[in-house]
């Protein structure tokens, strides 16, 4: 009664470890098979990393267009100041003087060696290229950021590189930042023409770098260690769900066998009360039938007997007093047989000795010694003498097993030996009834009633069942049978 069944023990095995050799059928599942903890450590390490990746390429990127705008004027004034000097000429043309354009080409030579500014363009008022070192110059552009920075704004920008205009540029292979300053008159201040400089941003992005890297390296270790203390506390709510879970499967499993040992315990309450109203309806006939073959006919021959002593007193002139004398011998003696006859029978169903033994040992020994007397059958003890303490009624039942078991032996083994034997066994008691089968002489009915309407061995697994206990019968090679009761010990039970 209530062994796990193998659907228990596959639930309960759920909660190992995921089965790694079918993550790809549904890996979802496949995540959700570890533990909270594990999850946690996981899913966590997985989203901070790309948040704290995406939000420092996101900072970076703002961080150094922000800059690239602040210093804008600051670049656009230290620009203006050495190329004001060397644009002077476009107020009186329409082109450089060679002696300012190889200025002009020497400073855009040192820029570009200083890696800072890496390409300087300046437009004439109508829009015309006057100055490009690595282009030709002439030609107009229709950019809207030059006729802006003709009216005196300074401005910004991430050119698009792979725009046509901007294959010399594209070629240097940096980010660029340009930025458009007016060229002024120095004297009056007019504009005569706007300043495009092509700052290198990736100077910048490595300087944001470095700086981010500085703070990584203190932020990092602040993040690990607060990533620590949170995946402590989930680790230790994780164990302790765990354990609950378990703690509930543990008490489900529990449940679903009590309910199953409950079930079969009905059951058994119902078989024991339909094989007790068998029994005692079997024990009824049996007394009925003993009194009736037994008693009953004795006491109709008494009455005959009493009937002739009456017509023989009454009798004209009865002097036969010998017949007389014979007659009430008769009665005497059918009156004694009757007596012993109803002894009999009361005797099973009444034993005073059952109350005056102290001990299982000195009952068995009572009944061995009855049954004896009785029948004149030769019974062995071999009793245990470390036998458990037990209770009255568990001495009683025993009791009538053995009283039982004997009888039967003596009814269907005639002229055998019986032995009672006790002893216990993984913590139980065991009470053995054996016979040496019928003797030779003596004959032994072709079957046993034990298990076919006789009341003997229902009667005893009845018994035996009450105490919680078993009771088997099983024949014996080549000859006899014995009766095997097992009940169980109490956990304290030496």
């Amino acid at each position: 009664m209530g062994q796990r069944s193998k659907s228990d023990a596959t639930k309960v095995g759920d909660f190992g470890p995921p089965d790694p050799a079918h993550p790809a059928r549904n890996p979802l599942r496949w995540f959700l098979g570890f533990s909270l903890s594990l999850q946690f450590l996981v899913g966590l390490g997985l989203v901070l990393s790309l948040v704290l990746a995406s939000l420092a390429y996101w900072i970076n990127t703002r961080a150094t267009t922000r800059l690239l705008d602040a210093s804008a004027d600051t670049a656009a004034f230290y620009m203006q100041n050495l190329l004001q000097p060397h644009v002077q000429a476009l107020g009186r043309s329409e082109a450089l003087l060679a002696e300012d354009f190889a200025a002009l080409d020497a400073l855009a030579e040192g820029f570009r060696k200083q890696g800072n500014f890496l390409a300087i363009k300046i437009w004439s008022r109508e829009g015309k290229l006057v100055f490009a070192p690595d282009t030709g110059h002439g030609h107009v552009l229709p950019d809207d950021e030059i006729f802006e920075a003709l009216k005196g704004k300074v401005f910004g920008r991430f050119p698009d590189l792979e725009d046509a205009a901007h294959d010399a540029e594209r070629a240097l292979g940096v980010q660029l930042y340009e930025i458009y300053a007016p060229l002024r008159d120095i004297e009056t201040g007019a504009i005569l023409a706007v300043g495009e400089f092509y700052q290198n941003a990736d100077v910048v992005r490595g300087a944001l770098l470095t700086s981010a890297k500085t703070t990584w390296l203190f932020v990092g270790p602040v993040a690990i260690i607060v990533f620590t203390m949170l995946f402590l506390i989930v680790r230790r709510g994780s164990l302790t769900i765990e354990r609950q879970t378990v703690e509930l499967r543990r008490q489900f499993t529990e449940r679903e066998r009590l309910l199953l040992g409950n079930s079969q315990l009905h059951r058994s309450i119902a078989e024991a009360a339909q094989n007790a109203a068998n029994v005692d309806e079997r024990a009824k006939r049996r007394i009925g039938a003993d009194l009736h073959d037994g008693a009953c006919q004795l006491l109709s021959y008494l009455v005959l007997e009493i009937d002739r002593l009456e017509h023989m007193i009454r009798s004209p002139g009865a002097t036969d007093e010998p017949k007389a004398a014979g007659i009430v011998s008769e009665i005497k003696k059918v009156a004694r047989k009757t007596m012993e006859e109803i002894r009999a029978i009361s005797g099973g169903l009444v034993a005073p000795q059952f109350d005056a033994a102290p001990t299982l040992a000195a009952l068995i020994e009572t009944v061995a010694t009855d049954h004896s007397r009785r029948t004149g059958a030769q019974v062995t003890l071999s009793l245990a003498p470390d036998a458990p303490e037990l209770t009255e009624t568990t001495r009683r039942t025993l009791g009538r097993i053995v009283q039982e078991a004997l009888a039967n032996a003596a009814r269907h083994a005639p002229g055998s030996t019986q032995t009672i034997e006790t002893y216990q066994e993984d913590n139980r008691f065991v009470l053995r009834i054996s016979d040496s089968g019928a003797a030779p002489g003596h004959t032994a009915p072709q079957e046993r009633e034990y298990r076919e309407g006789g009341l003997g061995l229902p009667g005893m697994q009845f018994r035996a069942q009450s105490l919680g206990g078993t009771l088997e019968f099983r024949r014996l090679d080549p000859q006899g049978a014995e009766v095997v009761c097992r009940i169980p010990l109490a956990p304290d039970a030496p």
